[in-house]
C-alpha cells in the first residue's frame, strides 16, 4: 500500500501562489496611470470619478463604478481563501477576478500607445492589470485541474 501522491498537493500549492502572485498584480495595476492628459496621469479610480464625461453617468455608470471597485476585495476574498486552504473556492473567485479585470485591462491595452495625442490611454496600468490577471487566472486553473484527494481505503475496511 502506498501513501497519497505529493503531486496534487504541490501543484494546488504552485497554483495558489501563481494565483496570488497574479491578484497582488493586478491590483496593483488598478493604481498605476491608465489615463494620460499632458502631464497629468490618473489611476482607474480617478477614470471612474471621471465617468460622467464619458456618458457613464447614472445607472450604468454606477453598476461600472461598482463592479470595478468591487474587484479589490474580490483579489483580498481570493487570497485569504488560498491561506485558509480553500483552494478551489478561491480559484473559481481568482476565475471570476481575471476574466474582469483583464478583459478592461486588455481593451484600454488595445486602445492605448499613442503617445503624440494630448489625452491617451497610458499602458502602466491595463498592461500590469492584464499581466496579473492573465497569471491569476494560469493559477486558478493549476488549482482546479490538481487532481482532488481521494479516501485511502483501508484492507477489510470502508474508505
Amino acid at each position: 500500500m502506498t501513501g497519497p501522491s505529493v503531486e496534487p498537493t504541490t501543484r494546488r500549492w504552485t497554483g495558489a501562489v501563481l494565483g496570488v502572485v497574479g491578484l497582488v498584480t493586478a491590483v496593483t495595476g488598478f493604481f498605476l496611470p491608465w489615463l494620460r492628459s499632458g502631464t497629468v496621469t490618473r489611476t482607474s479610480y480617478e477614470v471612474l470619478a471621471l465617468r460622467g464625461f464619458a456618458g457613464l453617468d447614472g445607472v450604468p455608470g454606477e453598476v461600472v463604478r461598482g463592479a470595478w471597485v468591487a474587484l479589490t476585495p474580490l483579489a483580498v476574498c481570493c487570497v485569504v481563501l488560498w491561506a485558509v486552504r480553500f483552494h478551489r473556492i478561491a480559484a473559481w473567485l481568482a476565475l471570476v477576478f481575471g476574466t474582469i479585470a483583464g478583459t478592461v485591462a486588455a481593451l484600454a491595452a488595445v486602445q492605448g500607445g499613442n503617445e503624440a495625442a494630448l489625452v491617451g490611454i497610458s499602458l502602466t496600468g491595463p498592461v500590469t492589470t492584464l499581466g496579473g490577471a492573465v497569471l491569476g487566472i494560469a493559477g486558478a486553473i493549476t488549482v482546479l485541474t490538481a487532481k482532488s484527494r481521494t479516501a485511502i481505503s483501508t484492507p477489510g475496511g470502508a474508505p
